[in-house]
């Protein structure tokens, strides 16, 4: 098997570690060769808080992932997520002098945008070029070769705390693998399970992970706003360990096998099984009860994200609706609510017809951050599974290098 074909995303999350790997064809079809996975302790809100417990998981998920691809994984892409990330819109403007735009031109003007001030501690992580302007010509994609004065570009900055990102970065390296890029987690996972024509008519894609639930809004192929909620899957666990007074081992497994965000598609008469403490019988609790816990977090997460996408004044532009995936997308009925708050069509998105080979494994929604990373990888270049030494400057690095070959990623 070829090694420089290779290639190897990694989700750190709150509650799990998910390693895909994945060959890219001659024909540039992705076949998925193997995935690991293993529960996660040393994450809170998408922030690693304890290396040891991080780095032991990610090694289990690691050796999982060789054991079933026949691979000696070296180098990884990697997701990031958590409270710490911001992102807003910023605007260019440079002279071009009548002349035609150039590509030092076009580096220029995404310079002049990226001219803000950035809060002490953080970094860019995504300089993601939106529309260029010409003379007042709006909504134009490659402006190269075209004539003008006046060429002004929006972009949408993605900022992240550099000692989060750090920390993720030493995780890696002391299970023994390197990091070649560090992806946004919605953004990555926007590649497994969105399609072109969603990201060109306006779409909204909503990531539910354990720790944090993530928003990516799209239009015209490109990512108009993007927004991290610090509420996650434990935090519907937690809400069914104190409605039911259980521990919380037990509410995770009764939300696996029973979760339902939707009264209407339960029955009134409906009862489950739910686990004691001190060794007593299990006791018996009617599933409407159960699904109204449940339900009112759902819906607080979506009234949330509503209210981001009204005052952003996004509507308008969501014409795809709206597309769930990570694990809130499991819970029975959340097509059907999701679509009732926002009053739009939804869809549950999954991997299918993004990668071929072991889809049965990895079409689940809870694996599409770690699909979508290894789909940037292999799309962009990266990630080859060479062995190398990486380093904090190495990574970060990129950042600049995106920046300065922006039309690579935005064509």
């Amino acid at each position: 098997m070829k090694k420089d074909n290779i290639y190897v995303g990694i989700d750190i999350g709150t509650t799990k570690i998910c390693t895909v790997v994945s060959r890219k064809n001659s024909n540039g079809s992705i076949d998925i060769l193997g995935m690991g996975h293993a529960g996660s302790n040393g994450l809170r809100k998408g922030v690693v808080i304890n290396i040891d417990a991080t780095v032991k998981s990610i090694i289990e998920s690691i050796i999982d992932a060789e054991r079933m691809s026949g691979t000696e994984i070296r180098s990884v892409c990697t997701g990031i997520a958590g409270g710490h990330i911001k992102s807003f819109n910023s605007r260019g403007l440079v002279a071009v002098k009548g002349r035609e735009v150039t590509n030092k031109d076009v580096e220029r003007v995404i310079e002049s945008a990226t001219a803000v001030n950035i809060p002490i501690g953080c970094e860019a992580l995504h300089i993601i070029p939106q529309q260029f302007i010409l003379d007042g010509q709006g909504e134009i994609r490659d402006p190269i070769g075209m004539g003008g004065i006046r060429l002004e570009v929006d972009v949408h900055i993605v900022t992240g705390a550099v000692s989060f990102a750090q920390n993720i970065l030493r995780s890696c390296e002391k299970a023994g693998i390197s990091v070649d890029d560090i992806v946004l987690e919605q953004l990555a996972s926007s590649d497994a399970v969105l399609t072109k024509d969603e990201k060109e008519v306006g779409v909204c894609l909503i990531d539910g992970g354990g720790g944090t639930t993530d928003m990516a809004v799209f239009r015209k192929g490109t990512v108009h706003h993007t927004a991290v909620l610090q509420l996650g899957g434990n935090n519907f666990t937690r809400d069914l360990s104190i409605g039911l007074n259980i521990p919380e081992y037990g509410a995770e497994r009764i939300k696996k096998m029973y979760g339902c965000v939707w009264l209407p598609s339960v029955a009134e008469d409906d009862v489950v099984d739910i686990p004691s403490v001190g060794g007593r019988s299990p006791r018996k609790i009617s599933r409407p009860v159960l699904t109204q816990i449940l339900q009112a977090r759902a819906e607080e997460i979506f009234q949330l994200f509503l209210g981001e996408i009204q005052k952003k004044q996004l509507i308008d532009i969501v014409g795809g609706g709206i597309v769930l995936t990570g694990g809130i997308a499991n819970f029975e009925g959340i097509e059907y609510l999701a679509s009732s708050i926002f009053d739009m069509p939804v869809r549950v998105g999954s991997s299918i017809g993004k990668v071929c080979g072991l889809t049965d494994i990895v079409n689940d929604p809870i694996y599409a951050t770690a699909v979508g990373l290894t789909l940037h990888a292999a799309n962009k270049g990266h990630n080859r599974n060479k062995i190398s030494k990486g380093s904090d400057e190495r990574v970060f690095s990129k950042v600049i290098e995106r920046m300065k070959s922006w039309f690579n990623e935005f064509f």
